[in-house]
């Protein structure tokens, strides 16, 4: 399907990439490695009934601007009564929106966003769905006022901790990180614990079994161990494992996303029972920020902590300071009108986040981690 401008910029949509996307993704700074062709791919290959929406807008044949969403499977409601689709750019948990090539001007980056947000809208589906974008730091500074303009768009702020990479390893580490940090990295090592970086799918999997055991404390589903070890085969290398271990055995781990300037500690959880004696939630952090600077990043995103003011206090222990990132929702009238009656549901049923190690005692636990 195809759409012009007035401005002579031509608008493509595919439920594949376009050939030449990694050459647009290469020259726009704000790209995340959720606009990766091996994400896409990943992320639908293991999320039943899930496509592809590829927006490319040409000028001249040339690629200029583009967009890459995932229209999900309905997910039913209320008993299965009712399904509620969404077409979103950026999933679980990780940023989108529209890239946009610096070449352009301002004026025609502005214009360009807007044709691309009016197409995501035109492809998302009818009756109960919604369309979402999340901006990370940098397009929400470039472009986040067009959407917050836009009275079909709300905004939640998502707020994403950052530690800036800036003069290497040797720079954060006596500048950013801090000294009970330090201390923790080399107890924990002095005790037999041992970090390192890996593609090793099988330490993945051992992995899986104490993030399996969070999700469950926490009450959410967990991404399918075959998404995670589909991203680690990333043919370009842009994915590694952060991985820890005591006495041959995995007690934690980051699953890290490097695009560009920046690398994302997407997916992570460490064993709670060993928080206090090995930390290894302090180890996980330190190897993401030893192979940020190896691979050359500029930043390191620990990503939001979702209101746990005590995850957001540990970040901040590594260098990481907030950054403002925009989520932008447009539902269609009769999901607004839904969402409103089970507003007064969802706050009775609100309660106070906690970390998954709040609490812990730093005594092994029967069965594993807890």
């Amino acid at each position: 399907m195809t759409g012009e401008l007035d401005s002579g910029v031509a608008i493509e949509a595919a439920t594949t990439a376009p050939a030449d996307w990694p050459e647009l993704l290469a020259a726009c700074q704000a790209a995340d490695y959720s606009h990766t062709r091996h994400w896409q791919d990943t992320v639908c290959a293991h999320r039943p009934g899930a496509r592809q929406l590829w927006l490319s807008a040409r000028q001249d044949g040339k690629l200029v601007a583009g967009l890459a969403a995932v229209a999900a499977a309905p997910v039913r409601r209320l008993g299965g009564l009712l399904a509620v689709r969404r077409l979103e750019s950026s999933v679980e948990g990780t940023s989108g929106g529209p890239l946009l090539h610096p070449e352009l001007g301002p004026a025609r980056q502005d214009e360009l966003f807007n044709s691309l947000v009016d197409r995501l809208l035109a492809a998302r589906p009818g009756g109960l769905a919604s369309a979402a974008i999340a901006l990370n730091p940098l397009s929400e500074k470039m472009y986040g006022h067009l959407l917050a303009d836009r009275p079909e768009w709300r905004r939640q702020d998502s707020p994403t901790a950052m530690v800036s990479l800036a003069g290497g390893i040797g720079v954060v580490e006596r500048e950013r990180l801090v000294m009970n940090k330090r201390n923790e990295r080399n107890r924990g090592l002095r005790r037999g614990a041992e970090v390192f970086v890996t593609t090793d799918a099988d330490l993945l999997a051992e992995y899986y079994g104490i993030y399996a055991a969070a999700c469950a404390n926490w009450g959410v589903v967990p991404t399918p161990l075959g998404l995670l070890q589909g991203l680690l085969r990333d043919p370009a290398d842009r994915v590694f494992f952060t991985c820890v271990r005591l006495d041959g055995a995995v007690i934690g781990g980051h699953l890290c996303l490097h695009q560009g300037e920046r690398v994302l500690a997407w997916n992570g959880v460490t064993d709670p029972a060993l928080a206090r004696t090995h930390f290894p939630a302090t180890l996980c952090f330190w190897g993401d920020l030893v192979e940020a600077c190896r691979r050359g990043a500029q930043w390191l995103d620990f990503g939001a902590s979702g209101g746990v003011n005590s995850l957001a206090g540990f970040k901040r222990y590594f260098g990481a300071e907030l950054m403002t990132r925009g989520f932008y929702v447009a539902d269609t009238s009769p999901l607004r009108l839904l969402r409103r009656g089970g507003q007064l549901v969802q706050s009775l049923g609100q309660r106070t986040q906690r970390r998954w190690h709040d609490g812990a005692t730093g005594k092994p636990r029967q069965g594993g981690p807890a």
